[in-house]
């Protein structure tokens, strides 16, 4: 499972403290997650407000071919998303698959459209 952060086009360990992220349904750890320390927030955030330059000249067509990629992508790795959101949430993994995954990359395929 990828932990770590994405600031400025790169993966970075967290510097801040430790997340523990346990499994509801047996209490035992499924992973430990370095949050970002206060120089990482702003860190990411200037690169953000950098990148919006460039970003607010895309396209809707642009913007909305990213979107559906991302959409793609989603459902390609629908059965890890499942796994993962059933053994965090407890939620049975038949619905977190057959539920929450299609309908989060709906989401995108919508906003995708709404760019157009």
């Amino acid at each position: 499972m990828q932990t770590k952060l994405f600031i400025n086009g790169e993966f970075i360990s967290g510097e801040g403290r430790e997340e523990v992220i346990l499994d509801p349904a047996t209490g035992e750890t499924i992973v430990t997650i370095p949050e970002a320390s206060p120089e990482q927030i702003n860190r990411a955030v200037a690169g953000a407000s950098a990148a919006f330059v460039p970003w607010s000249g895309t396209t809707p067509g642009d913007r909305a071919g990213m979107l559906l990629k991302l959409a793609d992508r989603i459902e390609e790795s629908a059965e890890t998303f499942a796994r993962f959101e059933s053994q965090n949430c407890g939620k049975p993994y038949s619905l977190a698959l057959e539920d929450e995954i299609p309908a989060v990359a709906d989401c995108f395929r919508f906003f995708a459209g709404a760019a157009r």
